[in-house]
C-alpha cells in the first residue's frame, strides 16, 4: 500500500491547481460526467442530509455577512440608496444561481462543517457531565478547564441548531475563508447597486472596499467549535497526552474532543483528523485508528459511529472492512499518517506527477 494515498475532502480542495488539473484531465462533457455520477454513485457519493446541511451553513453564513455588510454600507448614503430596491437577502440567492462564485476550498470547508454538525447531533457534544471529569477519570478542578468545556458546548450548539438556508448563522470560519466570503458578498451587492445606480457604479466601489475591510478586521476566527476543541485539549495539558483518545471519545460519545485528542496525539490538525474521519478513504481512517492503538472492536465501533456522514457503511460492509483492518500493521499505519503530515500542496504535486507518469 502506498503511503501517499489520494487527497480527500478539504485537503484536496485546498489545492486549486490540483482541482483544475483533475477537472481538465477528462475529455468527458461535464453534463455527461454529472449524469454518470448520479446514476453510478461511488462509495463517497453525497447524501441528502450532508447536502442540505452544507447549504444551511453556506446560506446562513453568507446571510449573516450580508446583513453586517449592509449595516457597514449605511455609512455611505450613495450605496445605501442604490440598494433600496433590493432590501431582502441577495447574496445567497445569487450564489444559488451562480455557484461558481464558490471556490473549491470554501465549499469543501463548509461541507466539513456540515459533516461535523451531523456528527454532533448523533454523537453528542461536550456537555457539563463530560466536563466534570478529566481524561484520566479524575475530577476536573481547574475552573479554566470547566470554562473551556462550556465554551465548546456553546460553540457546538450554534452548529447543531436547526434552521433554513436563509437564517443567519455566525460565520466562524478561518480568516482566509471569511475574507473570500466578504468579497463574494460585496460583489453580489455591488452588482445590485450598479443596476440601481449605473451612473455611479465606479464611485461606489471604494465604499464596498472600506466596508469589507472593516468586517475582515473585526472578524474573530477563534470562536468556532473546532478551535474551542483544540483549546480545550491544550488546557488539559499532560492529562491529554496520558488519555486514550479512542476510549475517551467512543465511550463518552464526544466527537470534537475525540478529534482534538487524536490530532494532538498524531501531530495533525483537527481539520485533518475530521477530514479523515468523515471524508477520506477508509485506508486513511483505518490507519488513523491503528496509529491511535485502536483494536478491531474499536474500529468497528468507530465505523458504526460514523454512519451519519458515511451512510453506505452497512452491516455487511462494516464486517468486511473490519476484516481488512486486521491486516493493517502499526508500521503501515504510521507510514500513512506520516505522509499526511507533509504539506498538502507537496502531496498534490506528487500525486499529479505520479498520475501523469503512469498514464
Amino acid at each position: 500500500m502506498s503511503a501517499f494515498t489520494p487527497l480527500a475532502g478539504s485537503t484536496a480542495a485546498d489545492s486549486w491547481p490540483m482541482a483544475r488539473v483533475m477537472a481538465g484531465m477528462s475529455a468527458m462533457p461535464v453534463g455527461h460526467a454529472v449524469d454518470l455520477a448520479f446514476f453510478f454513485p461511488t462509495a463517497r457519493s453525497r447524501h441528502e442530509s450532508l447536502i442540505a446541511e452544507t447549504r444551511r451553513h453556506l446560506g446562513g453564513c453568507f446571510t449573516a455577512i450580508e446583513t453586517a455588510l449592509r449595516v457597514a454600507l449605511d455609512q455611505s448614503p450613495e450605496v445605501a440608496e442604490a440598494l433600496l430596491h433590493c432590501p431582502g437577502p441577495l447574496c445567497w440567492p445569487t450564489i444559488c444561481q451562480q455557484p461558481t462564485l464558490l471556490s473549491p476550498a470554501l465549499l469543501a470547508h463548509m461541507q466539513l462543517r456540515a459533516a461535523v454538525s451531523l456528527m454532533l447531533r448523533q454523537f453528542g457534544q461536550a456537555d457539563a457531565e463530560y466536563g466534570e471529569a478529566a481524561a484520566d477519570g479524575s475530577p476536573a478542578e481547574d475552573p479554566a478547564l470547566v470554562d473551556a468545556f462550556a465554551i465548546l458546548a456553546l460553540a457546538e450548539g450554534r452548529w447543531m441548531a436547526l434552521g433554513g438556508e436563509d437564517q443567519a448563522m455566525r460565520p466562524d470560519v478561518p480568516a482566509d475563508y471569511f475574507a473570500e466570503m466578504v468579497w463574494t458578498t460585496s460583489a453580489c451587492l455591488a452588482a445590485a447597486a450598479r443596476r440601481g445606480a449605473p451612473g455611479r457604479a465606479d464611485r461606489m466601489l471604494a465604499a464596498f472596499e472600506r466596508a469589507g475591510n472593516r468586517l475582515i478586521a473585526d472578524h474573530d476566527g477563534n470562536c468556532s467549535p473546532l478551535v474551542a476543541a483544540e483549546r480545550l485539549v491544550r488546557q488539559m495539558g499532560g492529562s491529554a497526552d496520558a488519555s486514550d483518545p479512542l476510549g475517551a471519545g467512543l465511550s463518552g460519545r464526544r466527537f470534537l474532543p475525540f478529534a482534538a485528542l487524536a490530532a494532538r496525539r498524531q501531530w495533525l490538525t483537527i481539520i485533518q483528523v475530521i477530514d479523515i474521519l468523515v471524508m477520506a478513504p477508509l485506508t486513511q481512517l483505518g490507519a488513523l485508528c491503528r496509529a491511535l492503538g485502536g483494536s478491531d472492536a474499536d474500529y468497528r465501533q468507530l465505523l458504526l459511529a460514523l454512519r451519519p456522514v458515511r451512510p453506505w457503511l452497512t452491516d455487511s460492509f462494516v464486517i468486511a472492512e473490519a476484516e481488512r483492518y486486521q491486516g493493517v500493521s502499526e508500521d503501515e499505519a504510521d507510514a500513512i499518517i506520516d505522509a499526511l503530515r507533509t504539506p498538502a500542496s507537496f502531496r498534490a504535486k506528487l500525486d499529479h506527477l505520479i498520475g501523469v507518469m503512469a498514464a
